[in-house]
């Protein structure tokens, strides 16, 4: 919509960015570092924490992408499920079949222990079973699913599997109440906000990937970008988004800090 006014080939803030045009964070890197540090060291569970924005989600995409070892990559984004629907998807995804897994409790877990040792001992696979948002998952769902995972690797040295939960922060105190699982938990990587020289470049080089030969937003904003979004990656999308839009409508030169205090009250308060 606005892209011809500001000279762009597309837009700069996606909503669902690429993985090939994540900026390269310096928490972010730290937090996959360690958790290839889990998955190098066969230590089993790792957690992922941040805030909701942050980008835990995209980072386990990067965690994907990262080596072809990594298969089945079973991603669980769906929390409210029961622990029998948490199991049924999991076998579903290590089996890689249309074939509907059996329906009871130890069936389930005993296909996931066979789909396991098929994937590590004979084809050298690298499982990793993720559940997101996982600070909403139920406490059931920690003992009868997560608990019982772990205890598989413990039985069988020869499993080599990794789990991660990824949530925000409160997940980490939710596991203080689960003794046994935080015992097992080898690994924390931890997600922060962008600095403000990685907002401000990150800005900038969004814009000239897009083909901006000037400078679209004036220092004054990029500085506003970063106090009002905290360098949350999401914010800095949707502000940065919205301000080009509202930069177009009232055809300026460039944005402002005012125009980012305008559309930060907007979104961040209907928020």
């Amino acid at each position: 919509m606005y892209e011809s006014y500001w000279n762009l080939s597309e837009k700069p803030f996606q909503y669902r960015m690429p993985i090939a045009l994540c900026y390269p964070v310096k928490s972010q890197q730290a937090a996959l570092l360690r958790l290839h540090y889990c998955i190098e060291n066969d230590a089993g569970c790792a957690l992922l924490l941040g805030e909701s924005g942050l980008g835990k989600t995209t980072l386990l995409r990067m965690l994907e992408g990262s080596h072809m070892n990594l298969r089945p990559f079973v991603h669980l984004a769906f929390p409210g499920m029961d622990p029998v629907e948490q199991l049924r998807m999991i076998a579903r995804q290590l089996s890689e079949s249309d074939t509907e897994p059996v329906s009871s409790f130890d069936g389930l877990l005993l296909s996931i222990y066979t789909a396991l040792q098929r994937h590590t001992t004979d084809s050298d696979r690298h499982p990793v079973i993720c559940f997101d948002d996982a600070q909403l998952l139920t406490p059931r769902v920690m003992t009868d699913v997560v608990l019982p995972l772990l205890n598989l690797r413990d039985f069988d040295e020869r499993l080599d599997f990794t789990i991660v939960l990824a949530g925000q922060p409160i997940l980490a105190s939710h596991l203080t109440r689960q003794p046994q699982l935080r015992e097992r938990t080898a690994v924390t990587a931890k997600l922060a906000g962008m600095t403000g020289s990685e907002t401000c470049d990150y800005v900038r080089a969004r814009l000239a990937a897009c083909g901006a030969d000037t400078d679209v937003f004036s220092d004054a904003a990029l500085t506003r970008l970063q106090e009002i979004s905290h360098g949350n990656p999401r914010r800095i999308n949707r502000l940065g988004d919205m301000a080009l839009l509202v930069g177009c409508a009232d055809d300026l030169e460039c944005i402002t800090a005012r125009e980012i205090d305008s559309v930060g009250t907007e979104l961040l308060t209907a928020a």
